[in-house]
Protein backbone atom coordinates (compact mmCIF):
# COMPACT_ATOMS: atom_id res chain seq x y z
CA UNK A 1 0.00 0.00 0.00
CA UNK A 2 1.78 3.35 -1.00
CA UNK A 3 1.51 5.73 1.41
CA UNK A 4 -1.08 8.29 1.72
CA UNK A 5 -0.14 11.83 -0.35
CA UNK A 6 -0.91 15.48 1.09
CA UNK A 7 -0.51 19.07 -0.22
CA UNK A 8 1.44 21.65 1.53
CA UNK A 9 2.33 25.57 0.71
CA UNK A 10 5.49 25.85 -0.56
CA UNK A 11 9.02 24.47 -1.19
CA UNK A 12 10.74 22.35 0.90
CA UNK A 13 14.03 21.05 2.20
CA UNK A 14 15.25 17.71 3.83
CA UNK A 15 14.99 17.88 7.26
CA UNK A 16 12.12 20.76 7.43
CA UNK A 17 9.15 20.18 9.41
CA UNK A 18 5.76 21.15 7.72
CA UNK A 19 2.23 20.92 8.73
CA UNK A 20 -0.83 19.56 6.98
CA UNK A 21 -3.65 21.63 6.40
CA UNK A 22 -6.45 21.42 8.86
CA UNK A 23 -8.64 19.10 6.86
CA UNK A 24 -5.74 17.02 5.59
CA UNK A 25 -5.08 16.96 9.45
CA UNK A 26 -8.20 15.68 10.61
CA UNK A 27 -7.86 13.00 7.64
CA UNK A 28 -5.14 11.44 8.54
CA UNK A 29 -5.51 11.70 12.61
CA UNK A 30 -9.21 10.49 12.29
CA UNK A 31 -9.89 8.65 9.72
CA UNK A 32 -6.30 7.25 8.51
CA UNK A 33 -4.83 7.32 12.38
CA UNK A 34 -1.33 7.77 11.34
CA UNK A 35 0.99 7.95 14.34
CA UNK A 36 4.17 9.28 14.85
CA UNK A 37 6.93 7.52 12.46
CA UNK A 38 3.92 6.67 9.65
CA UNK A 39 5.42 7.29 6.53
CA UNK A 40 3.30 10.16 4.00
CA UNK A 41 4.40 12.12 1.10
CA UNK A 42 4.16 15.78 1.25
CA UNK A 43 3.82 17.92 -2.22
CA UNK A 44 4.49 21.23 -2.51
CA UNK A 45 5.27 23.53 -5.45
CA UNK A 46 5.18 20.28 -8.04
CA UNK A 47 7.35 18.21 -6.13
CA UNK A 48 6.42 15.03 -4.02
CA UNK A 49 8.61 14.26 -0.87
CA UNK A 50 8.99 11.54 1.21
CA UNK A 51 8.12 12.41 4.77
CA UNK A 52 8.02 11.12 8.34
CA UNK A 53 4.99 11.94 10.75
CA UNK A 54 6.52 13.27 14.19
CA UNK A 55 3.16 14.75 15.78
CA UNK A 56 -0.23 13.69 15.42
CA UNK A 57 -3.70 16.12 16.74
CA UNK A 58 -7.08 16.35 15.18
CA UNK A 59 -5.62 19.75 14.51
CA UNK A 60 -2.50 19.80 13.29
CA UNK A 61 -0.33 16.65 11.84
CA UNK A 62 3.35 17.67 11.48
CA UNK A 63 5.96 15.51 9.54
CA UNK A 64 9.88 15.88 9.05
CA UNK A 65 10.78 16.11 5.06
CA UNK A 66 13.13 13.35 4.10
CA UNK A 67 13.66 13.58 0.38
CA UNK A 68 12.55 13.76 -2.61
CA UNK A 69 9.90 10.53 -3.27
CA UNK A 70 10.76 8.33 -5.69
CA UNK A 71 6.73 8.38 -6.27
CA UNK A 72 6.51 11.60 -7.73
CA UNK A 73 3.29 11.29 -9.83
CA UNK A 74 3.11 12.90 -12.97
CA UNK A 75 0.82 15.86 -14.99
CA UNK A 76 -0.41 15.50 -18.92
CA UNK A 77 2.11 17.44 -20.64
CA UNK A 78 -0.58 19.52 -21.86
CA UNK A 79 -2.70 21.63 -19.54
CA UNK A 80 -6.32 20.70 -19.83
CA UNK A 81 -9.23 23.17 -18.62
CA UNK A 82 -13.18 21.76 -18.47
CA UNK A 83 -15.41 24.13 -19.05
CA UNK A 84 -18.48 22.35 -17.83
CA UNK A 85 -22.22 23.58 -17.72
CA UNK A 86 -23.33 22.88 -14.02
CA UNK A 87 -25.70 19.56 -14.31
CA UNK A 88 -28.24 19.33 -11.36
CA UNK A 89 -28.57 17.78 -8.03
CA UNK A 90 -25.08 17.05 -7.14
CA UNK A 91 -23.54 15.63 -10.19
CA UNK A 92 -21.18 18.00 -10.40
CA UNK A 93 -18.92 16.58 -7.42
CA UNK A 94 -18.88 13.23 -9.93
CA UNK A 95 -17.80 15.50 -12.45
CA UNK A 96 -14.60 17.29 -10.65
CA UNK A 97 -13.23 14.63 -9.06
CA UNK A 98 -13.54 12.07 -11.95
CA UNK A 99 -11.90 15.64 -14.58
CA UNK A 100 -9.41 15.51 -11.88
CA UNK A 101 -8.10 11.85 -11.73
CA UNK A 102 -8.08 12.34 -15.37
CA UNK A 103 -5.67 15.16 -15.46
CA UNK A 104 -8.05 18.09 -16.12
CA UNK A 105 -5.71 21.43 -14.52
CA UNK A 106 -8.88 23.54 -14.71
CA UNK A 107 -12.76 23.10 -14.35
CA UNK A 108 -14.56 25.74 -14.89
CA UNK A 109 -18.63 25.56 -14.20
CA UNK A 110 -20.58 27.69 -17.01
CA UNK A 111 -23.91 28.94 -16.75
CA UNK A 112 -25.66 28.31 -19.96
CA UNK A 113 -29.29 29.29 -21.19
CA UNK A 114 -30.67 25.62 -20.26
CA UNK A 115 -28.75 25.04 -17.36
CA UNK A 116 -31.02 23.42 -14.37
CA UNK A 117 -27.54 23.49 -11.59
CA UNK A 118 -27.18 26.93 -9.97
CA UNK A 119 -24.02 27.77 -8.07
CA UNK A 120 -23.14 28.78 -4.50
CA UNK A 121 -20.53 29.62 -2.43
CA UNK A 122 -20.87 26.24 -0.47
CA UNK A 123 -20.81 24.54 -3.47
CA UNK A 124 -17.94 26.07 -5.09
CA UNK A 125 -15.89 25.15 -1.87
CA UNK A 126 -17.20 21.89 -2.23
CA UNK A 127 -15.98 21.67 -4.87
CA UNK A 128 -12.58 22.93 -4.76
CA UNK A 129 -12.04 20.71 -1.62
CA UNK A 130 -13.30 17.55 -4.04
CA UNK A 131 -10.81 18.45 -6.95
CA UNK A 132 -7.55 18.58 -3.50
CA UNK A 133 -8.86 15.10 -2.36
CA UNK A 134 -9.24 13.86 -5.85
CA UNK A 135 -5.30 15.17 -6.50
CA UNK A 136 -4.36 14.01 -3.59
CA UNK A 137 -5.80 10.16 -4.36
CA UNK A 138 -4.74 9.84 -7.96
CA UNK A 139 -1.30 11.19 -7.44
CA UNK A 140 -1.11 14.67 -8.91
CA UNK A 141 1.01 17.32 -8.44
CA UNK A 142 -0.53 20.22 -8.26
CA UNK A 143 -4.14 21.27 -7.27
CA UNK A 144 -6.68 21.68 -10.21
CA UNK A 145 -8.18 24.95 -9.85
CA UNK A 146 -12.20 25.15 -9.97
CA UNK A 147 -12.57 28.53 -10.86
CA UNK A 148 -15.94 30.78 -10.09
CA UNK A 149 -18.87 29.99 -12.15
CA UNK A 150 -18.97 32.11 -16.07
CA UNK A 151 -21.90 32.58 -18.22
CA UNK A 152 -21.44 31.01 -21.60
CA UNK A 153 -20.26 33.93 -22.89
CA UNK A 154 -18.08 35.26 -20.54
CA UNK A 155 -16.55 31.76 -20.83
CA UNK A 156 -16.16 32.24 -24.49
CA UNK A 157 -14.04 35.16 -24.11
CA UNK A 158 -11.98 33.91 -20.98
CA UNK A 159 -10.86 30.72 -23.74
CA UNK A 160 -10.26 33.17 -26.51
CA UNK A 161 -6.45 32.40 -26.76
CA UNK A 162 -6.88 28.68 -26.31
CA UNK A 163 -8.26 26.03 -28.71
CA UNK A 164 -11.36 24.99 -27.81
CA UNK A 165 -13.26 21.84 -28.67
CA UNK A 166 -17.06 21.99 -27.77
CA UNK A 167 -19.03 18.53 -27.75
CA UNK A 168 -22.50 19.04 -29.73
CA UNK A 169 -24.65 15.87 -31.13
CA UNK A 170 -25.10 17.96 -34.69
CA UNK A 171 -21.38 17.65 -34.91
CA UNK A 172 -20.34 15.59 -38.37
CA UNK A 173 -18.31 11.77 -37.89
CA UNK A 174 -14.64 11.93 -36.99
CA UNK A 175 -14.60 16.02 -36.43
CA UNK A 176 -12.65 15.34 -33.04
CA UNK A 177 -10.14 12.69 -34.27
CA UNK A 178 -9.68 15.86 -37.21
CA UNK A 179 -9.74 18.87 -34.39
CA UNK A 180 -7.41 16.74 -32.32
CA UNK A 181 -4.67 16.11 -34.88
CA UNK A 182 -2.96 19.48 -33.52
CA UNK A 183 -0.54 19.39 -30.95
CA UNK A 184 -1.65 21.24 -27.73
CA UNK A 185 0.28 23.19 -25.22
CA UNK A 186 -2.97 24.28 -23.81
CA UNK A 187 -6.50 23.26 -24.47
CA UNK A 188 -10.21 23.72 -23.42
CA UNK A 189 -12.84 21.15 -23.75
CA UNK A 190 -16.75 22.59 -23.21
CA UNK A 191 -19.69 20.75 -22.51
CA UNK A 192 -23.58 22.01 -22.79
CA UNK A 193 -26.05 21.55 -20.61
CA UNK A 194 -28.72 18.45 -19.98
CA UNK A 195 -31.14 20.58 -22.79
CA UNK A 196 -27.73 20.98 -25.19
CA UNK A 197 -26.59 24.22 -25.95
CA UNK A 198 -29.28 26.46 -27.83
CA UNK A 199 -28.16 27.22 -31.64
CA UNK A 200 -27.08 30.91 -30.18
CA UNK A 201 -24.76 29.36 -27.85
CA UNK A 202 -23.65 27.41 -30.69
CA UNK A 203 -23.37 30.33 -33.36
CA UNK A 204 -21.20 32.21 -30.47
CA UNK A 205 -18.73 29.52 -29.97
CA UNK A 206 -18.43 29.23 -33.96
CA UNK A 207 -17.82 32.99 -34.04
CA UNK A 208 -15.37 32.93 -31.00
CA UNK A 209 -13.50 30.21 -33.63
CA UNK A 210 -14.43 27.04 -31.29
CA UNK A 211 -14.11 23.70 -33.35
CA UNK A 212 -17.35 21.21 -32.78
CA UNK A 213 -16.85 17.88 -31.93
CA UNK A 214 -18.86 14.48 -32.06
CA UNK A 215 -18.92 12.13 -29.28
CA UNK A 216 -20.02 9.20 -31.11
CA UNK A 217 -23.80 8.36 -32.18
CA UNK A 218 -25.24 8.16 -29.12
CA UNK A 219 -26.27 11.07 -27.03
CA UNK A 220 -24.42 11.14 -23.52
CA UNK A 221 -25.90 12.86 -19.96
CA UNK A 222 -23.54 16.42 -19.53
CA UNK A 223 -21.83 14.79 -16.71
CA UNK A 224 -20.51 11.84 -19.06
CA UNK A 225 -19.77 13.92 -21.73
CA UNK A 226 -16.79 16.07 -20.44
CA UNK A 227 -15.38 13.15 -19.44
CA UNK A 228 -15.59 11.29 -22.34
CA UNK A 229 -14.49 14.47 -24.00
CA UNK A 230 -11.29 14.70 -21.68
CA UNK A 231 -10.35 11.19 -22.28
CA UNK A 232 -10.45 11.05 -26.32
CA UNK A 233 -8.27 13.83 -26.73
CA UNK A 234 -5.86 12.62 -24.21
CA UNK A 235 -5.94 9.44 -25.90
CA UNK A 236 -5.48 10.98 -29.52
CA UNK A 237 -2.43 13.20 -28.09
CA UNK A 238 -1.00 9.91 -27.24
CA UNK A 239 -0.48 11.50 -23.47
CA UNK A 240 -1.57 8.12 -21.94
Amino acid sequence: MSAPRFFVDGPMTPGEEVGLEAGDSRHAAVVLRVQPGAAIVVIGNGVAWSAEVVSVSARVVSARVIAKSESQGSELPAAVSLLQAVPKGNKMEFVVEKAVELGARCIVPVECARSYGGVSAHKLERWRKIARSAAQQSHRLIVPEVEAPLAWSAALQRFAETPLLVAHEAAERDTLARAARATFQHVALAVGPEGSFTDEEIAQARAAGAHMVSLGPTILRTETAGLALLSAVAALQHWW
